[in-house]
């Protein structure tokens, strides 16, 4: 055996390994925990911040209708921003979309890939704790399945919802968060 090899190999894992345990913490604290130190925080920014840390993947095209406030950890929901953009560059075919919209007084963000979508009986299973779908395993074999549950968790902790809804090609994501104050956000250029 080569010892360079093996030991390349022992570092890759303990990676993993550390990433899924550091997932596994963040679950915990949401799920225990719930949504802490909140502050006001432009959605849209903190979108378009996302889409510019993940600039060297898939195009990412983002079109905000209004820029909405919410009241959430920062660091939490750019968290989930940021699973479900990275998830839809893992599996879109050219482009991903993203829209932020303020509908009543909730701010809505979809996130559109063009790939080939998670079928509607996989759709609430994917976000239970270490569920992989068979594209997933093979586009991440890394990964650990607990990205979607962690970000639903955040999201159902800020009293928002995570859903995945029909669309023609890809998967389409929905998050809903209430807005803090619905009824400027739409004026707001």
């Amino acid at each position: 055996m080569d010892p360079h090899q093996t030991m390349r190999t022992a570092l890759r894992t303990t990676e993993r390994f550390q990433a899924i345990i550091d997932d596994l913490l963040a679950y915990t604290r949401v799920t225990e925990t719930r949504a802490s130190a909140t502050e006001p925080l432009d959605l849209s920014a903190l979108l378009q911040e996302e889409t510019v840390a993940l600039s060297s993947g898939t195009p990412i095209r983002v079109n905000a209708t209004c820029h909405p406030t919410v009241l959430g950890t920062r660091v939490q929901v750019a968290g989930v921003l940021r699973n479900l953009l990275t998830n839809a560059q893992r599996h879109a075919g050219s482009h991903v979309d993203v829209t932020a919209e303020c509908i009543g007084e909730q701010a809505v963000v979809t996130v559109q890939d063009d790939g080939r979508g998670i079928a509607p009986e996989d759709r609430e299973r994917v976000f239970e704790p270490f569920v992989r779908l068979a594209e997933g395993r093979r586009l991440d074999p890394g990964g650990g399945g607990l990205g979607l549950a962690l970000s639903l968790e955040t999201v159902n902790a800020h009293g928002g919802s995570l859903a995945i809804e029909d669309s023609q090609r890809g998967a389409r994501f929905v998050l809903r968060l209430p807005a803090a104050n619905p009824d400027r956000e739409s004026a707001r250029p």
